[in-house]
């Protein structure tokens, strides 16, 4: 299975402690698949609470990214390189900034949180998320994170994350890859309450309240049939 690369993209360039990066605290993670790589997350101002589930990806879809998310890509490409050059990974994906679109947008009371996407050289894609009314860094990029989700087939056909950054601590974001055809995933909660998402090449994308916990993500074709099931180990 390839590797999942996970990044923070922020205003620092990646903090290596004895030749590995971390991501500083307070960052929260639950992954279905295993992180493998991490880099620093700048602290930014603290924005408004609440959150709504409604996808805009009608009109985002094929958005083309503007160029501080294509230079994440970049840098998500660079560091795919220093990870291999290091010795941590013999092999990762590479994407191709220069066709990074929008996939998916959700809303939320901090602004439009967003989903973009960009073919790799493995056959896939690469994503990054971010919230669009986040100012560009001082090196160009945005402020969120990203990785390639691996290009082999879980036995799920599904491989989903969560996680909330301290730049908007009130939020969990969930996201995920269905490998299979699908048009919807139904995630269940620990409460036992679920939530219906658009499945859009293949992702999903979802701002939660912060204290969610995911049990169980189910896919759906267009017909209503289940195609897929993950659910937390």
């Amino acid at each position: 299975m390839t590797d999942d690369l996970i990044t923070r993209l922020a205003a620092a360039n990646p903090v290596p402690r004895n030749g590995t990066l971390h991501v500083l605290e307070p960052v929260r993670m639950r992954r279905s698949w295993r992180p493998v790589l991490a880099v620093a997350v700048a602290v930014v101002a603290l924005a408004g609470a609440g959150v709504a589930i409604a996808a805009g990806f009608g009109a985002f879809e094929g958005t083309p990214a503007p160029p501080d998310v294509s230079t994440s890509f970049t840098q998500l490409n660079s560091m795919a390189d220093q990870a291999i050059q290091e010795g941590i990974s013999t092999r990762w994906p590479q994407a191709d900034a220069s066709k990074a679109h929008g996939v998916i947008e959700v809303q939320t009371t901090d602004g439009p949180e967003d989903l973009w996407a960009a073919p790799n050289d493995q056959g896939g894609q690469c994503y990054f998320i971010d919230w669009a009314n986040d100012p560009p860094e001082q090196d160009g990029s945005k402020y969120g994170f990203g990785g390639c989700p691996p290009s082999q087939e879980p036995t799920s056909n599904i491989n989903w994350g969560d996680v909330w950054i301290v730049g908007h601590p009130d939020f969990m974001t969930f996201w995920g890859t269905v490998y299979v055809a699908a048009t919807t995933v139904q995630v269940t909660l620990d409460d036992g309450s679920t939530v219906a998402l658009p499945v859009v090449e293949h992702m999903f994308l979802a701002s939660l309240p912060r204290g969610d916990k995911v049990g169980k993500v189910t896919a759906f074709d267009a017909s209503g049939n289940q195609v897929a099931e993950s659910s937390t180990p």
